[in-house]
């Protein structure tokens, strides 16, 4: 599964309190599996689940084919016939050469077949025949341009970077409901266009725009998901959407299985957005952002709605909250300006190196886990088998997270995911080829690992930092982040030249990220710290908390 940056800075955002109202009383009066929970649930996994058919698109409409010189001398320049008996007199040996040069015959005048001398020399090729048809290679003629099939998904995650900050302002300005919606339906009809492409300028493009568009879906559906719930369900949410990023992996796998030319996938897949339009008159804005926003009469209307659809009777003090015309607003006691905040960082070294690691794991986790899905396609077999076994894999470090992070600590679940997946990358190109299936399973491992430590990874870098900081240095971290995911659609490139070294990188970066969770301090038990101090104060043996206060602190996203 695709990770979205931006997740976890806002449901960082305390809403109990809104406006008068005790949203954690109110969230348990409402029940949080019933009718109105449920109802809402399904529409927001069905746009998580279709969000995902788009995430790692590129990985097969761009994906390479195999291609080859025509020789002019020995055959037209619209002939089908790609593996002629003399074709392997033909072409220069190795992997690059073989692609874009060829060697002419000695005696033109003669008909090429097997056995035919051709000439040592080699000259570059100024046409190709491809293998197949169904990727914007063969369309757009890219062949020997590796570089701009890989730009494609470097583009796409330059979208999801410039996507994050419109849509989280819009998300914050004017509504959750309007943000999944605009960014669902928009996603669909720009999408859509793709398929209509005349040049790959125009392709890269569009690209561009729809990512830009339809990045945000996932971000904006959990936190309306997150908002349904009280903050002792906020693990389960996690662990409920990305299930659901992983099932909408497979269907992307199998939809591009079945319709497997690049147009009519596109035609397929992105059209159906469109229908989430109708979400305005399906889904609840939801209540803690308009209690927030001083919208009190809307929420009421919503809860009384929900109350009516559960069965469930609010409680005379909840009512009393609820029907208060006048509230008075809560002061924020010594609450800085932006300017002192981050003056405050500058001047603590404790807090600016640990800024410095967040962020190299961060880097790690979106260059190693993106690098692993765009390569999938490249093991042996079958690359859409390969791709649904790497993202279905997922699923073990979604339960494994939810069992152990509130068990063996952040540091040690973080330090053993980061090792083991920095082994596995490493392991895979001294694995000989005759045992495919264990570079296979090292690969799988090294996927399972690294989704652990990305899942991980944002409820750890959120407890590092002060409350009164931490929207800002995460949301720093999540940007400097995207350099990893930026850089990942190029390995296909690099590993045309030395095939194992994008493993290896892979798996260095993991190792140092490993290596450097030792210089950080375990959070488990441990208050969130609310200044700059206290944050720097964070012990490495911490003391325990009170038990509902330590149940309160485990079950933060």
């Amino acid at each position: 599964m695709s990770k979205p940056e931006g997740v976890m800075e806002k449901s960082e955002e305390k809403f109990t309190g809104s406006a008068g109202v005790d949203m954690e009383r109110l969230m348990k009066e409402l029940g949080q599996a019933r009718r109105f929970h449920l109802g809402n649930y399904v529409l927001l996994a069905l746009t998580v689940f279709v969000a995902a058919l788009y995430a790692t698109n590129y990985v097969f409409l761009a994906a390479d084919v195999p291609y080859r010189c025509v020789v002019p001398e020995c055959e037209a320049s619209n002939s089908s016939e790609y593996s002629p008996g003399w074709l392997a007199a033909a072409l220069p040996p190795g992997n690059i050469e073989s692609r874009c040069s060829r060697r002419a015959p000695l005696d033109p005048q003669l008909p090429c077949q097997e056995g035919t001398a051709f000439a040592h020399e080699v000259t570059t090729c100024d046409h190709w025949l491809y293998q197949a048809n169904n990727t914007i290679v063969s369309e757009f003629n890219l062949a020997c341009q590796e570089w701009k099939r890989t730009l494609v998904g470097t583009v796409h995650n330059i979208g999801m970077l410039i996507s994050l900050p419109i849509f989280g302002y819009i998300s914050d300005r004017w509504g959750r409901k309007r943000a999944l919606i605009l960014s669902s339906t928009l996603v669909g009809a720009i999408g859509s266009l793709k398929a209509f492409s005349i040049s790959y300028e125009m392709y890269i493009t569009v690209e561009l725009l729809e990512t830009i568009a339809g990045a945000s879906v996932f971000p904006a559906a959990y936190i309306l998901t997150i908002e349904l719930l009280g903050q002792d369900k906020r693990v389960l949410t996690t662990a409920f959407l990305g299930i659901m990023l992983v099932l909408g992996g497979l269907a992307f796998a199998l939809l591009a299985k079945t319709f497997q030319y690049w147009r009519t996938f596109i035609l397929a897949a992105y059209p159906p957005s469109l229908l989430f339009i109708l979400y305005i008159y399906l889904l609840p804005e939801s209540i803690r952002w308009l209690l927030s926003k001083g919208r009190k009469e809307e929420a009421v209307e919503i809860i009384i709605n929900a109350a009516k659809m559960n069965k469930v009777t609010l409680s005379d003090e909840t009512m009393k909250q609820l029907t208060e015309e006048k509230v008075k607003p809560v002061e924020k006691k010594d609450e800085k300006p932006e300017e002192g905040l981050w003056i405050q960082v500058f001047h603590s070294p404790i807090i600016m190196t640990r800024l410095a690691i967040c962020s190299w794991w961060w880097i790690t986790c979106t260059f190693v886990f993106y690098g692993l899905a765009i390569n999938s396609v490249s093991l042996a077999g079958d690359k859409y088998t390969n791709y649904m076994l790497v993202v279905s894999v997922e699923v073990i470090a979604v339960v494994t997270n939810a069992l152990v992070l509130d068990r063996i600590g952040r540091k040690r679940t973080l330090l053993s995911a980061y090792t083991v997946c920095g082994i596995a990358c490493v392991a895979i190109p001294f694995v000989p080829k005759t045992m495919a299936w264990l570079a296979t399973l090292l690969y799988l491992l090294g996927k399972v690992a690294i989704t652990q430590a990305f899942s991980g990874v944002y409820m750890y870098t959120s407890e590092l930092f002060p409350t009164h900081a931490r929207h800002s240095l995460l949301g720093f971290c999540s940007m400097v982040g995207r350099i990893g995911s930026i850089v990942a659609p190029q390995m296909p490139l690099l590993a045309i030249y030395v095939e194992w070294l994008p493993s290896v990188l892979f798996g260095a970066a993991a190792l140092v990220a490993g290596a450097l969770m030792l210089t950080t301090p375990e959070t488990l038990n441990t208050r969130l710290p609310d200044t700059i101090r206290e944050a720097e104060l964070i012990s490495r043996k911490p003391e325990p908390l009170p038990p509902k206060e330590q149940h309160q602190m485990t079950t933060r996203p």
